[in-house]
């Protein structure tokens, strides 16, 4: 199964309707996505209203003090999602059974120490937004494998167009959030794709010097 697992809409600072959003991906020969919108989930339930025949996994991205996180395949979100830490975001996760991974980790500071007591399930490796993608992704991988954890890809896109620019290949024995999941944690993946336009990454790596200097800002 070829999902995105990090695409942004309307609901937080993505431009695209989730209908859009959607349809681009069925058009791209996408199986599904995630909709990882900042703090809310509202993209997902409003893709349930929709058929386009994808799975459409419930997420969302939270900014914590120690990078972004994506959390995969919950229908709630935590208490102050504003100011959570990253230990508690992720014990939080786990202990509802649900995914996270580190989102776009090489883009900002690296807190190694932090991610390798407290690991996520996940590290994104291939982001289509990156600026400097060979330089970013040798980053992230390192991470992973410092971390042991598997890799996988998100286009991070802001605009319906770059849906599916980059997507992880899922080896699930079933096209079910449950399955997905657990073969995701279980490392059956594989990433592919491409990068986004020049003008996307430049804005995008913009945002990331910003999150650097201002903690809390999305990118």
């Amino acid at each position: 199964m070829k999902i995105d697992l990090h695409v942004h809409t309307v609901h937080s600072d993505g431009s695209g309707t989730v209908k859009d959003v959607l349809r681009t991906a069925k058009s791209k020969g996408l199986d599904g996505l995630a909709i990882t919108d900042h703090n809310t989930i509202e993209g997902y339930f409003e893709a349930e209203s929709y058929d386009f025949s994808l799975l459409v996994l419930p997420g969302y991205e939270v900014c914590t003090d120690a990078g972004h996180v994506l959390v995969i395949g919950l229908e709630r979100t935590p208490p102050k999602i504003e100011i959570i830490r990253y230990e508690d975001l992720i014990r939080w996760v786990r202990k509802l059974g649900g995914l996270t991974i580190l989102a776009h980790p090489a883009a900002g500071r690296i807190h190694l120490d932090r991610w390798i007591r407290c690991k996520p399930d996940a590290v994104e490796v291939l982001n289509a937004s990156y600026p400097i993608c060979r330089f970013f992704m040798k980053r992230s991988l390192n991470i992973a494998d410092r971390l042991e954890v598997p890799s996988v890809a998100g286009s991070d896109a802001h605009c319906p167009e770059n849906v599916g620019n980059s997507y992880t290949v899922v080896d699930a024995s079933n096209p079910s959030n449950y399955d997905v999941i657990k073969a995701i944690k279980y490392g059956n993946v594989s990433f592919e794709g491409k990068l986004s336009p020049f003008s996307t990454r430049i804005r995008a790596g913009l945002g990331y010097m910003l999150s650097v200097m201002l903690p809390g800002t999305h990118s």
